[in-house]
């Protein structure tokens, strides 16, 4: 029986929510409610649910294209990162077993299932989410803090640096452009958009202000598992369809298993020397704020590679100083060697246009 057009758009818009609703819409939440209270959950939800909306809405399906062959490699990794990130969080957030059935699990529907298959799976894991939520019967969004344990001024300077990542890197995301690509409407991302809201809300609503972070029991651990496995299994589809399928699909298993290592000992060992688990999480979090960022809007401007590369590594330790030890004005350091190699860009192409032939 084929699908109605508008039961695929709505379909399609579910899979990007539970494709997007990584381990950093389900726990980055807790911290910046921690530190900064519901302005600092504002400042992360906006600018995400935003990204997410307008991608459907920026790119035809011609910029889509130049997009992903333009920087193939660098969605590709992505994926690749995306996929390790999840998998370091189950090895630490969920009991081993729990851990190793959402690896294995998300490996099995990445290879068994097709279009219509995932977006029945996303209708199943948008229910089971809601579900998960009433059986713990939150109290809801308007009991969170006003106020964290950090400076209200502080969150001004990391403003930038979380709409940076969260405006830019869905254009990255292959989960994306397939739905883009399949859908039937681009009004699939608004869905996205509202569902995914809705979801982060919800996630928020298991933060508990007596003990400063996430109430975690049965409710959660299930919200964690099942969206951790519809991601991991969305990522790991992504690779395995690319070339020399063999390859990748050994390159995507080896990248599950490191990154589910490294959760299990940082929860083995939380005074580590690479940091505790919280530190560990955070310092992740580069990737998506500065180093896919950057190297998005840098490639697709023209600038070497190599030039992007320096940029990146010099920004690093501005972003630790940012995150990790509460000097968010190092922040402005990075966001404005980025505007000024996108400024001498875009001069070098006018320039260069303006060039008799």
């Amino acid at each position: 029986m084929t699908m109605p057009p508008w039961c695929k758009t709505i379909g399609w818009g579910l899979f990007c929510s539970a494709s997007w609703t990584w381990c950093i819409g389900m726990f980055l939440p807790f911290i910046l409610l921690a530190q900064f209270g519901w302005p600092g959950f504002l400042a992360f939800v906006i600018p995400n649910v935003a990204g997410c909306a307008l991608f459907g809405y920026v790119l035809t399906k011609e910029r889509a294209q130049f997009v992903r062959t333009k920087c193939a490699a660098l969605c590709l990794w992505f994926s690749l990162a995306t996929l390790l990130y999840q998998a370091f969080f189950a090895g630490w957030m969920l009991p081993p077993l729990c851990a190793i059935a959402v690896i294995v699990g998300g490996l099995v529907v990445a290879r068994q299932l097709g279009d219509r298959g995932w977006l029945v799976l996303a209708l199943l894991v948008t229910v089971a989410s809601a579900l998960a939520v009433e059986w713990w019967r939150v109290p809801g969004i308007f009991e969170l803090p006003s106020m964290g344990t950090r400076p209200s001024e502080s969150l001004a300077a990391l403003v930038p640096a979380i709409a940076l990542g969260f405006l830019a890197c869905p254009y990255l995301d292959l989960t994306f452009h397939r739905a883009l690509e399949r859908s039937p409407s681009r009004h699939a991302f608004v869905i996205f958009g509202l569902v995914f809201g809705a979801t982060l809300l919800c996630v928020a609503s298991f933060y508990d202000a007596a003990i400063g972070g996430p109430r975690i029991g049965p409710a959660l651990l299930v919200l964690w598992a099942i969206q951790l496995l519809f991601t991991v299994g969305a990522h790991s589809r992504e690779g395995f369809t690319e070339a020399r399928p063999r390859s990748r699909q050994v390159l995507v298993i080896l990248v599950l298993l490191v990154g589910v290592a490294l959760g299990w000992l940082t929860r083995a060992n939380p005074n580590a020397w690479w940091g505790s688990g919280d530190e560990t999480y955070l310092r992740l979090l580069v990737l998506y704020g500065l180093i896919f960022p950057y190297f998005l809007l840098l490639r697709l401007c023209g600038v070497r590679t190599w030039l992007a590369a320096i940029a990146v590594v010099a920004s690093i330790p501005f972003f630790e100083l940012g995150f990790m030890h509460n000097r968010t004005l190092a922040l402005f350091v990075p966001m404005g060697l980025l505007f000024v190699l996108l400024m001498s860009s875009l001069v070098n192409k006018i320039r260069t246009d303006r060039r008799p032939t």
